[in-house]
């Protein structure tokens, strides 16, 4: 009896004591997320060359930065990462809600590389496809290789009808890339973790705190149009 009431009091103890370090290292993988993406920001801000142009800047309706994605394979490749996404509200950075990308690819290939993502984001229905639990690039939403200069004068389908245009940086060099078929998705755990809400929308449209990480990040945005 006396051990069956110890097994009682044991296990909801241990499932507590679990829940709390699962919470934590997604706290701490938040973070880190976050600091990573401020990095990708700086240092595009600091390369010689205006890499995103000035007025998809101005205009755009998020940004997402997807740090050191892994891409690589034998035969059969594929590449995943996560990242962070933010909604520019008339200037305003809301966010970062955290999200997910994965792409696959058959060919042959050897290797190993870490790439870092930068989508920026066009149109407000673009944006809203943030807010499900995940969308396929070129699929549910247009997705192009970004233009590279001062001023974006192609007039392109993402310009017109919104979508997202896509860049990477490869062993120091930034350049528009191609992302058809990737898929894009919520990363639920982060974001309770770090707002105690899963709710993306309430994450990216400003009805939360955010926290110190991300403050340093939007600062690091703001000079990318200097």
């Amino acid at each position: 009896m006396k051990k069956t009431f110890s097994l009682c009091l044991i296990v909801p103890i241990m499932i507590v004591l679990t829940s709390s370090s699962v919470l934590a290292g997604n706290m701490d993988e938040a973070d880190l997320l976050i600091d990573k993406a401020r990095i990708v920001i700086e240092e595009m801000v600091t390369s010689r060359d205006k890499v995103i142009p000035e007025d998809l800047l101005r205009d755009c309706a998020g940004l997402a930065v997807i740090p050191g994605m892994f891409k690589g394979g034998l035969i059969v490749g594929g590449s995943y990462g996560k990242g962070v996404v933010l909604a520019n509200l008339d200037g305003r950075w809301s966010g970062p809600a955290f999200t997910s990308l994965g792409a696959g690819s058959v060919g042959f290939q050897i290797g190993v590389e870490s790439i870092d993502l930068i989508l920026v984001i066009i149109g407000q229905k673009a944006m809203d496809s943030f807010l499900r639990t995940s969308f396929k690039l070129g699929g549910d939403v247009a997705v192009a290789a970004g233009p590279i200069g001062a001023h974006a004068t192609a007039a392109t389908d993402v310009m017109l009808h919104g979508g997202i245009f896509s860049y990477s940086r490869s062993k120091g060099l930034f350049a528009g890339i191609s992302l058809e078929g990737a898929i894009l998705g919520s990363q639920w755990e982060m974001n309770e973790a770090m707002y105690q809400t899963g709710n993306i929308k309430s994450i990216l449209y400003g009805q939360v705190e955010q926290p110190p990480a991300a403050l340093r990040l939007v600062s690091s945005i703001g000079k990318l149009k200097k």
